[in-house]
């Protein structure tokens, strides 16, 4: 064997004992293309991860192989029916050589050339480092040497505990790995020149974990941007929540909604039933208050006064004059949400429909009317037509039929509720599959409201009284005035909200140990026997029988 080949067996014997002994050595050393031999052959990683991501001791060791085309094989336990003797058996009185001595520092001048500051920078961290009373003792630390427990360790650098196995110093700067320590008093100025640009949360963790860290760097960042005035008001509109379908009436003409559009610079009146889906539509010369009265009164007299009336808050709908109307004939008025036609979608459906139905016929130069006969006597998703469900009988539309099909006939009611209750069902699954709800707010909460003309959050306020049956909200906004808003409108205030928002513990991409809770390490304390993973949970071996 020649002396090259002797290096290159002693060195591989080295990262294998390393790497037997790391707890993380698939996270530092291998990525996450593993090849796989079938008959339960050893593994063979490879080497994807970059050298500045690695552990010091293995770092060193890369430095060493990189002539090398290095191929290293990871045997399961249970399959090394042999110790490896020789790569334990250290010489715990080996010093130092001037090999080594050159290695550490090819590493160190790496580390601190690879760093993306400029020289006036990193001399300020230099600076900034000695006055931070944290960092000199964790900088002490790192020298002297760690304590053999969590509970010896100084209660300033607790935080860094977890970590330890991963901090080094070079000029007077502390290094995670390649990543700088940054000194309390530069967090804030760092935070500022990670945000700069108003990325989101995620984007300006993925920046900062490259080169920079602190405890709790994550909570901060977070913080940061969540309290970011420009980023609050300029934020995407929410997610749809789930739906929340109108229940399906007992009866005919029980709940009707109504609507009004414009088109072709004629204005126009829709009721709809919620039962039988008959639309009535009625031409209007005037949008006041008293022109659809009028022709509302025209309607309920046909078909009689329903007992609830479903509207949006236009101002026919919202006008001292409509609720006398609705007190005189005895119905009740429910509104939508502002800015919300979707809580009406009835109506809204309904409008379209005759709108197709319009645009059709005057294009064909047929009768509107025609039209609308046409679409009430066809049968529904339910299989009955909007007349049959409405009048317990069929109307003679424009096809040949027999006479005795236009006589009266005994619906089942429960029957067609039963169909109309299925179809919702399937209408909420599908809606729901990209749907997901909003966390619920109660009087006293601090919020932002949506502005629906500049769509930017802009507007503050306090919820003042809640329905949560319709997921509408009271809010009395900074200048005294009172709103009515849906919850896709509304935004918890962060600024108001920082303590009960929760903290996360565990990021995505990097484990967060040092947001360890302080109790725990209390109870480590009190029963000193016991081990913990690095996780901070206590290890609990099995009951054995003491023979």
């Amino acid at each position: 064997m020649t002396d090259a080949e002797t290096r290159y067996a002693q060195i591989e014997k080295e990262l294998l004992a390393i790497t037997y002994g790391c707890e993380k050595f698939h996270q530092y050393i291998y990525g996450q293309k593993i090849e796989v031999e079938t008959d339960h052959k050893p593994l063979i990683p490879l080497f994807v991860k970059s050298l500045a991501d690695c552990p010091l001791r293995i770092q060193r060791l890369l430095i060493r192989v990189q002539r090398y085309d290095l191929k290293v094989s990871y045997t399961p336990g249970k399959y090394m029916f042999t110790a490896d003797t020789l790569s334990r058996a250290v010489d715990p009185k080996a010093e130092l050589n001037v090999e080594t001595e050159e290695d550490i520092r090819v590493y160190v001048d790496m580390i601190v050339q690879a760093m993306p500051v400029t020289s006036n920078k990193r001399q300020e961290i230099v600076e900034e480092t000695k006055k931070d009373v944290e960092l000199q003792e964790l900088l002490a630390t790192i020298r002297n040497g760690w304590p053999e427990s969590k509970q010896q360790c100084p209660a300033r650098i607790k935080q860094y505990w977890n970590i330890r196995s991963e901090l080094s110093e070079a000029d007077g700067i502390i290094f995670k790995g390649s990543k700088t320590v940054i000194p309390t008093s530069m967090r804030q100025y760092i935070l500022n020149q990670v945000h700069e640009g108003h990325l989101g949360i995620e984007k300006c963790k993925k920046r900062a974990r490259e080169v920079i860290y602190w405890p709790r760097i994550n909570a901060d960042i977070t913080e940061m941007v969540q309290n970011c005035t420009s980023c609050l008001m300029y934020k995407p509109k929410q997610q749809a929540e789930s739906l929340n379908p109108h229940a399906v009436p007992n009866r005919p003409w029980e709940k009707i909604a109504v609507d009004l559009f414009t088109l072709n610079k004629r204005e126009y009146m829709v009721v709809v039933d919620y039962y039988s889906q008959f639309i009535e539509v009625c031409t209007l010369t005037s949008t006041t208050s008293k022109a659809v009265i009028n022709h509302m009164k025209a309607i309920f007299a046909r078909h009689g006064t329903p007992c609830e009336l479903m509207s949006d808050n236009g101002p026919q709908f919202a006008s001292q004059e409509f609720k006398s109307f609705a007190k005189e004939w005895d119905f009740h008025h429910t509104t939508s949400s502002p800015h919300y036609p979707q809580s009406n979608g009835l109506a809204e459906n309904a409008v379209k429909i005759v709108k197709n139905l319009i645009l059709k016929s005057q294009h064909s130069g047929q009768d509107i009317h025609r039209a609308l006969k046409v679409y009430r006597s066809s049968p529904t998703a339910c299989g009955k037509s909007p007349a049959e469900l409405l009048y317990n009988r069929q109307i003679r539309s424009n096809l040949p039929m027999l006479d005795t099909l236009l006589n009266n006939q005994q619906i089942d009611t429960k029957s067609v509720r039963g169909r109309k209750d299925e179809q919702k069902v399937k209408q909420k699954e599908r809606f729901d599959k990209h749907a997901h709800d909003l966390p619920k707010l109660k009087p006293g909460d601090h919020v932002i409201l949506q502005d629906m003309k500049t769509n930017t959050w802009s507007q503050h306020g306090i919820i003042k009284s809640v329905n949560n049956h319709n997921r509408s909200y009271q809010i009395e906004t900074a200048t005294g005035e009172i709103r009515r808003r849906n919850r896709r409108h509304l935004r918890p205030d962060p600024r108001h909200q920082a303590e009960s928002i929760p903290l996360p513990v565990q990021d995505d991409f990097e484990l967060d140990d040092s947001a360890e809770a302080e109790p725990a390490s209390d109870v480590r304390a009190s029963s000193s026997p016991s081990r913990t993973t690095r996780s901070g949970r206590v290890v609990k071996p099995p009951d054995r029988l003491n023979l």
